[in-house]
């Protein structure tokens, strides 16, 4: 649940901290307060586009961080999970930060992370009521959600999904096999002449290194030679040649090592550098040997690299890649000669998920029916005990267009509803008036409360439209869906705000000619003057104290006449 929220910078705001508790919450304070301010700095946290229209007019920043207590095995630790993240001591701490530059940044728990992982994550903390979330009650998507939830159909209804995209899946896979028959013989005679010419090219990796190499030794094979034979020559072939020079050297020290042994040792390192000579000899010997020319051989490497050259253009730019060409080649080969085979395995599968799909699909649709009489019965006698003591709430589920099985499978939903009698049923957008949509808001989520897995629910304009016995029956609404969550609520209604387990007022001053925002839970006998003041308006009478400390059932105090 949401702890407490920090604002600085925002809007009317210059900086307020609020807190919050389990249970019902009302924020309260005179029209203009800052009241949805805070709304809307809740909604940042969640996730939500950010203007730098909001910040304060003398601030380049404004900072909105929210404090919430999760669940170490929700959904919401998996989210942060799966993002790398983790809780601290079982807190998370969401913070936006807004600059006039537009390079706004988001942190959770001080790490940066981007405004779709706080969408995701709000997703699972906080939910939000006002009157967008009523204009979304007018959509057939949004209402078939509804009535799901009431249905419990979830598990099913992702069941239908995943069908759906893989039978989806399959049924392009297919129509590709398809095409592909059409141009299957011209496709296996071009394959079959591919693979002919690699085969026919004998391809060995290295091979255009290798002759490029001999290429360029037979090219300069003159002066190689000529080289060679001059460095054999130094070596051993000369007089004076390294290697007689070192036999001299060598027998020299023998001789004296008869008189002193110690001239032994440099003889033995004189026979080593002619062990060495001796290899560097033959190694000469062993390059003059392989550049001797041999006719024609430059010429074959010339048409070679030419080949070579040709089928890299076609195949790829090393004899590796054209290898690999050659290998995918064969195998689509040998699969379109395998390609009935193939197609029929293919039509199987996607006759198999067809049925497992439409019969997925219709329990889907079973269900709904099932559920839609009973949850339209549940929400008209919600309505009439929301003051619509005449309405009548019917839902429509009939086909989709076409009867083609979708993603959430085969059904449109409708609410339809009728405030007067002797008046049809018609659908919610073509007849509901702001007040009557609001109600009708409140009553489905009454209903589906107790199924709602979003530990914070806010509603902003609840109250709309309403007075009287039907404010006190929204109140115990309010306070049912408290139970066991957080519900945050702004109202403008004394019941309402007397319900609540914790009050925040919010108010507003000018100070150095500057408004300022605070809010401050309100407790003991300032709750009363507040409750006093949403009764009576700004002159708070001993009556109207009176009936606030009655809706927040308190004794009242009576004055002894004088």
């Amino acid at each position: 649940m949401l702890l407490e929220i920090r604002v600085r910078n925002f809007a009317v705001i210059d900086a307020v901290t609020v807190t919050f508790q389990s249970g019902l919450n009302v924020l309260t304070g005179e029209t203009g307060a800052g009241k949805s301010m805070l709304l809307d700095a809740i909604l940042l946290v969640r996730g939500a586009r950010a203007q730098t229209d909001v910040i304060r007019t003398d601030a380049e920043t404004a900072t909105v961080e929210a404090v919430f207590d999760v669940a170490p095995r929700g959904p919401a630790s998996a989210v942060l999970d799966e993002a790398g993240l983790g809780l601290d001591q079982g807190q998370l701490v969401v913070r936006r930060e807004l600059a006039r530059s537009g390079r706004h940044r988001a942190f959770v728990n001080d790490s940066p992370v981007t405004v779709g992982l706080l969408e995701r994550l709000g997703d699972h903390l906080v939910e939000i009521h006002g009157q967008h979330e009523h204009q979304r009650l007018l959509e057939p998507a949004r209402q078939l959600d509804l009535l799901d939830r009431f249905a419990d159909t979830d598990e099913l209804r992702d069941r239908v999904g995943d069908l759906f995209a893989k039978h989806r899946a399959a049924g392009a896979e297919l129509e590709r096999a398809r095409v592909a028959e059409r141009d299957r013989a011209q496709r296996e005679d071009l394959l079959r002449l591919q693979v002919s010419e690699l085969d026919a090219a004998r391809l060995r990796p290295g091979e255009e290194d290798e002759l490029r190499a001999e290429r360029r030794r037979l090219q300069h094979a003159e002066r190689l030679s000529a080289g060679l034979a001059e460095a054999a020559g130094l070596l051993n072939d000369d007089d004076g040649s390294a290697m007689s020079r070192l036999h001299r050297a060598a027998r020299l020290l023998r001789d004296l090592a008869r008189l002193d042994p110690a001239f032994a040792v440099p003889a033995e390192s004189v026979d080593g550098a002619g062990a060495l000579v001796e290899d560097a000899l033959a190694a000469v010997r062993s390059l003059r040997d392989s550049i001797a020319m041999t006719p024609g051989r430059l010429e074959a490497i010339d048409e070679r690299l030419d080949a070579l050259t040709r089928l890299k253009r076609k195949y790829g730019d090393t004899e590796a890649a054209m290898l690999a060409f050659r290998a995918e080649a064969a195998s689509e080969l040998e699969r379109l000669g395998r390609h009935e085979e193939i197609l029929a395995e293919q039509e199987r599968v996607l006759g198999e998920l067809d049925a497992e799909l439409s019969g997925a699909a219709h329990e889907l649709a079973k269900r709904r029916h099932d559920a839609a009489e009973r949850f339209a019965g549940v929400a008209a006698r919600e309505l009439r005990q929301l003051g619509m003591e005449r309405a009548r709430f019917e839902i429509s589920v009939t086909r989709a267009p076409f009867a083609e099985i979708g993603p959430r499978g085969l059904d449109r939903v409708e609410f339809r509803l009728s405030t007067n009698p002797g008046e049809e049923v018609r659908p919610l957008a073509r007849i509901a008036s702001g007040g009557e949509l609001s109600r009708t808001m409140l009553a489905l989520k009454a209903i589906l409360a107790r199924a709602e897995r979003v530990p914070t629910m806010i509603f902003d304009e609840v109250d709309s439209g309403i007075g009287g016995r039907v404010a006190a029956v929204v109140a115990q609404k309010l306070a049912a869906a408290a139970e066991g969550r957080q519900v945050l609520c702004v109202t403008h209604l004394a019941p309402i705000a007397a319900r609540a387990a914790h009050h925040v007022r919010v108010s507003k001053s000018v100070r150095g000619g500057r408004t300022r925002v605070s809010a401050e839970p309100v407790t003991g006998e300032a709750r009363v003057d507040e409750v006093a003041r949403m009764v009576a308006g700004d002159r708070v009478t001993e009556t109207a104290r009176g009936h606030a400390r009655e809706l927040l059932g308190r004794p009242i105090s009576r004055t002894r006449p004088v």
